[in-house]
């Protein structure tokens, strides 16, 4: 089957997207609860810090052109070795997956339509997803290219709109607790908007041409993304305060409330709320996508599209039963996801890189 080629352009709006999750919405609660007024230099640190993992994902697709994580992987680790690593791999894109579609339907039926049962919103959510991946990757790419820059523009927009209610004070004292309430918050930020992106590796080096160039394209859309994401934080500490934001479960919607533009554009959080549902989307199907790849490349499946229906099932059944409410979904968050996202995003690439160069050394002493 001819591998569908995409430009670095959508390789960059597609990591920018990945990287975003449900980061802007989420969370300025859950880094105002750890590092408090200092929340905002958690999210300025966590791109920066986040640069030398971005440059491992880099490399190693720039030394296996053409093959995808799960070959990477395999090709590196072994046959037996290399397929257990996979198959968890392949294991952490479907659990993104499955999770999205409950994040939606939480916040749908919590912040605007309380009477819609949550069953049906992530019956078309998921229905969605499964849509978009049958018509392709190529067609995920162009969307996500035009999707990244009305990102870009309402999160500047939102930026400009809210400013008048900035207060200042509200970021003092800076570090009152320390440093370490912020490396904390920097942690807890990475696993949410920087080892997902490790899902892109499915696409990349695949289904791109020049892996030297694609390195400006990750790079450019993990900062892209991570400023966003600081905007958002930054934003919600300097109008609502820590306090607040720590409090609320979507203290960036609350902060959209904020605005007024005169007497007619009173409701514009509702777009703001749309344009996180759409990116939830786009990080859904770039998890789903890399999900079924990967599985269908470890049962040696030579078409993915012919499971996706009735993973899609899979996929909806999960997101119903997976958190039976809020409590359990933040006890599940610091207790499996933050180790499981760090092993996946951070130790298993890791692990490849220096098996990879011990290899590349003994080849060239042979």
């Amino acid at each position: 089957m001819k591998q569908i080629k995409i430009t670095n352009h959508q390789l960059y709006a597609l990591t920018a997207n990945g990287s975003l999750g449900g980061a802007v919405m989420i969370m300025a609660s859950a880094l105002t609860a750890i590092a408090k007024q200092d929340a905002w230099l958690s999210a300025f640190l966590t791109p920066v810090l986040g640069l030398p993992v971005i440059w491992i994902y880099w490399f190693l697709g720039s030394q296996y052109p053409g093959l995808t994580f799960v070959e990477i992987t395999k090709k590196i680790l072994g046959r037996w070795i290399g397929t257990v690593a996979a198959a968890s791999y392949v294991l952490i894109c479907f659990t993104l997956a499955y999770h999205l579609p409950w994040y939606i339907s939480d916040f749908i039926t919590t912040q605007a339509m309380p009477e819609t049962p949550s069953y049906v919103i992530s019956l078309l959510f998921v229905l969605a997803v499964v849509i978009a991946i049958l018509y392709g990757i190529e067609t995920i790419a162009r969307v996500s290219e035009l999707y990244i820059r009305f990102v870009l523009v309402m999160s500047v927009l939102t930026l400009l709109l809210v400013s008048p209610n900035i207060n200042f004070e509200n970021l003092q004292p800076i570090l009152e607790n320390g440093i370490i309430p912020v490396f904390k918050g920097s942690y807890f930020l990475a696993c949410f908007i920087l080892f997902p992106i490790i899902t892109v590796l499915m696409i990349y080096p695949a289904n791109t041409d020049n892996v030297s160039v694609a390195k400006k394209a990750i790079i450019k859309g993990f900062l892209v993304s991570g400023f966003i994401v600081f905007t958002s934080i930054l934003m919600s500490v300097l109008v609502l305060g820590s306090k607040i934001s720590a409090s609320l479960q979507y203290p960036t919607y609350l902060l959209a409330k904020e605005i007024r533009l005169g007497i007619i554009f009173t409701r514009l959080e509702f777009i703001i709320a749309g344009t996180w549902i759409i990116t939830q989307f786009m990080v859904a199907v770039l998890c789903f996508y890399a999900g079924l790849t990967g599985l269908s490349q470890l049962v040696g499946l030579k078409d993915h599209k012919r499971i996706v229906l009735p993973m899609g099932l899979v996929i909806l059944l999960l997101s119903e039963i997976v958190f039976p409410d809020v409590i359990y979904q933040t006890s599940w968050i610091s207790l499996v996801w933050l180790p499981y996202a760090t092993t996946h995003g951070l130790f298993l690439p890791l692990l490849l890189l220096i098996v990879h160069q011990i290899k590349s050394k003994i080849l060239k002493a042979i």
